[in-house]
């Protein structure tokens, strides 16, 4: 009856999704039970059950003697299991041995993953099987195990005394796991993540953003130290951001949870385990749930949305606007239409960013300027219908330094508060309050990428150009081969027809 109830509880744990951490003290026990119910089984296989029994009878009066008892070995069954025993380890032990040496973690877990599994259900844990850093680890750990427990059986061929282990001590007690092992060191976090952001070559405004979130999770924790946190902790955390309502009194956003919070301390925990500082990444258990979102409507603007921009930009600016804002409200958006940029690629763009190569006008679109996502720069030839309408006189009037915004005038010297983002951001809001585009389902500044892309398919641009123009990750290897010539996108771009609207 308790292993039949033990069954149920654990089946409806694995229904509810409520799985055990694969963590660095179930792990450790795990493997350390491997390694003493390996030697138990050797135990059984040497002694014959008249031994065993003639050890149980007489184990009290020899010990309380001094005397411990040892069969013998020198008969010919014995030398026979001692012979096979002997095989079996020098053929098993070196393969370990190898996976150990070699790092060989694919190879480690094809070997254990199926023992692992059935290692921790026999121990009462229900482990996730789709955990794959969890059981790896775990697989890793078993691996070791088997290769210490091989060399205490060949130790005791060799006539040592090798006595079986006690089984480890293990309790649990309302949830909470006490185990023997020496307490983690701490590991403040927040320096965790300054460590991990600098090795990482984070552009400024990522990482001031991404410190932000472990600053909130320390600011919920209580206190900054990462060996301490449990997947536990980061659900409850991830239920508190999910219903904590934003600065604007909305829900805060699964896909914001999910690629935001949780995914800059993964990054940083991922790190801590790479470098030995901490035994496993306990984010990685953390999921959130993120519902398919009904779409009403296409990303990209409709050809009167992109006309109604357009036009809005050719119309004078008001007197008391900037000579950068006005530029900018002035060729940005016809920018991003005719190249299907990011709107901070092209308002980050400088006077010498304007080049003429290989004798085609182009935009150079580089991390000198600012922040591009894929930090790689790339050259991108200007359509004609900017040239005509004087985009080229404009940035040579400019020269060097920025198009669109005045440095100078930045007060905070961070990059989170660039000025680029910032002109980014009036411009969308200048779309939806005097423009008029305010539909809740499209982005006012990325529905020119869409659009760019939609109408790369009309006029026949191919799939892998129209990814170079606008900076597009590669989807396999093999398209990061061979990069097209200037001529060849200049050809491209030509073939995007004019947006024709009234001034």
């Amino acid at each position: 009856m308790d292993q039949w109830e033990a069954n149920v509880s654990q089946a409806r744990k694995r229904k509810a999704g409520a799985f055990d951490p694969l963590d660095a003290p179930s792990i450790a026990f795990l493997a350390e039970i491997f390694r003493v119910e390996t030697l138990e089984q050797d135990d059984a296989a040497r002694w014959s059950l008249e031994e065993r029994q003639l050890y149980r009878s007489t184990k009290a009066g020899l010990e309380t003697h001094g005397v411990f008892y040892r069969p013998s070995w020198a008969d010919a069954e014995g030398r026979r299991w001692a012979l096979k025993a002997r095989e079996s380890l020098e053929a098993s032990l070196p393969e370990y041995r190898r996976l150990k040496a070699e790092g060989d973690l694919d190879g480690i877990v094809d070997e254990w993953q199926e023992e692992a599994l059935d290692l921790a259900e026999a121990r009462g844990l229900t482990v996730n099987p789709d955990d794959a850093e969890g059981l790896a680890r775990l697989c890793r750990a078993l691996n070791d195990a088997a290769i210490r427990a091989g060399q205490d059986r060949l130790r005791r061929l060799e006539g040592e005394d090798v006595p079986t282990p006690p089984e480890p001590a293990r309790q649990v007690s309302q949830g909470v796991r006490q185990h023997q092992a020496v307490a983690a060191p701490r590991v403040p976090l927040l320096k965790l993540y300054d460590d991990y952001s600098a090795s990482a070559g984070m552009t400024s405004g990522v990482r001031v953003e991404w410190r932000k979130y472990i600053e909130r999770l320390i600011e919920f924790l209580g206190y900054d130290d990462a060996s301490r946190i449990t997947a536990d902790d980061l659900r409850r955390w991830r239920d508190h951001l999910l219903t904590e309502p934003t600065r604007q009194n909305t829900p805060r956003s699964p896909v914001t949870v999910r690629d935001k919070y949780i995914t800059s301390l993964r990054a940083t925990l991922a790190y801590g385990v790479d470098e030995g500082r901490l035994t496993e990444n306990i984010a990685s258990a953390v999921k959130v749930r993120v519902p398919k979102q009904v779409k009403v409507r296409e990303p990209s603007f409709t050809p009167d949305e992109a006309k109604a921009i357009l036009h809005a930009a050719l119309q004078p600016p008001p007197a008391r606007m900037t000579t950068e804002h006005a530029r900018a409200r002035r060729w940005v958006p016809w920018l991003c239409a005719y190249t299907g940029a990011r709107v901070n690629e092209m308002t980050q763009l400088r006077g010498e960013d304007i080049q003429k190569v290989e004798g085609i006008w182009c935009l150079r679109i580089t991390p000198e300027a600012g922040r591009v996502k894929t930090k790689e720069a790339r050259t991108v030839p200007i359509h004609p219908h900017l040239i005509e309408q004087g985009f080229i006189a404009v940035a040579k009037a400019n020269g060097p330094g920025p198009l669109f915004y005045d440095p100078s005038r930045q007060r905070v010297d961070t990059e989170g508060n660039r000025h680029v983002k910032k002109v980014g951001e009036r411009l969308a809001e200048w779309v939806r309050a005097e423009v008029g585009i305010t539909d809740p389902n499209l982005q006012p500044n990325h529905g020119w990428r869409h659009l760019f892309k939609s109408t790369s398919f009309t006029v026949g641009v191919e799939e892998r150009m129209a990814d170079v123009l606008q900076g597009h990750a590669a989807s396999t290897t093999a398209r990061t081969y061979g990069t097209p010539t200037i001529a060849a996108k200049a050809e491209a771009i030509a073939k995007f027809p004019r947006f024709v609207v009234d001034e």
